[in-house]
């Protein structure tokens, strides 16, 4: 089923550029960005440390129509998690604190129909996402000694998307296209306590600026 996911879009993406008819129906162009992830699902979900986490990819439109157009973008992006340690001596004195960051690795991969408003810049756009992680590691090496008390981690995520924006022109070619959207995750992505219970889903909050190439 994960395979199924990818192989429909990676389908998708390529009979978008078969069909595309002319330079004006078809557009790409190059995005970065910053995320702000967040999750929920169990009760102490609340208390993770997240920080801000940065994307860069590529964006594609095919252009249903004047205002219309089916979005998709290939993403790869950084979450990153803050955590702390703290030591205690035998007599139940701390001792010291270590501070670790949880760095997972993957590529974002939404579909998503925009709606451009007639006679303004500005948009909306919704559809769905498929995140698939590439690596998960800490900074420096996180002591973990109990890994099998914990539910197991899956390498995809997916769930709804929606976001709104503007274009800015710079020329009949070249426009820029700054974006927020939001990634609300469905699937639970595991690493949750088992003596916790519950589940982990995601959440990520996004600030995206795109250059159509023009093309």
């Amino acid at each position: 089923m994960k395979n199924y996911f990818l192989l429909l879009f990676i389908a998708l993406t390529a009979s978008i550029n078969i069909n595309a008819q002319n330079q004006h129906d078809f557009k790409i162009g190059v995005n970065a960005g910053l995320n702000y992830p967040d999750v929920r699902g169990n009760e102490y979900a609340k208390y993770n440390n997240f920080k801000v986490g940065y994307l860069v990819g590529v964006t594609l439109d095919y252009y249903l129509d004047q205002n219309l157009s089916l979005k998709s973008n290939i993403n790869y992006e950084r979450r990153i998690k803050k955590l702390q340690l703290t030591y205690y001596n035998y007599d139940a004195e701390e001792t010291g604190k270590e501070n670790f960051r949880e760095i997972t690795e993957f590529i974002n991969l939404p579909v998503l129909l925009k709606y451009e408003f007639l006679n303004s810049r500005f948009f909306v756009n919704g559809g769905g996402f498929i995140n698939y992680v590439l690596d998960n590691n800490y900074e420096p090496e996180y002591p973990i000694d109990n890994i099998n008390e914990y539910t197991g981690k899956n390498n995809i995520d997916y769930g709804f998307s929606a976001g709104a924006g503007i274009n800015i022109f710079l020329d009949k070619k070249n426009w820029l296209i700054l974006e927020i959207r939001d990634d609300f995750g469905i699937a639970d992505i595991g690493g949750v306590p088992q003596n916790i219970g519950g589940k982990l889903q995601t959440n990520s909050i996004k600030l995206i600026l795109s250059w159509n190439l023009g093309i």
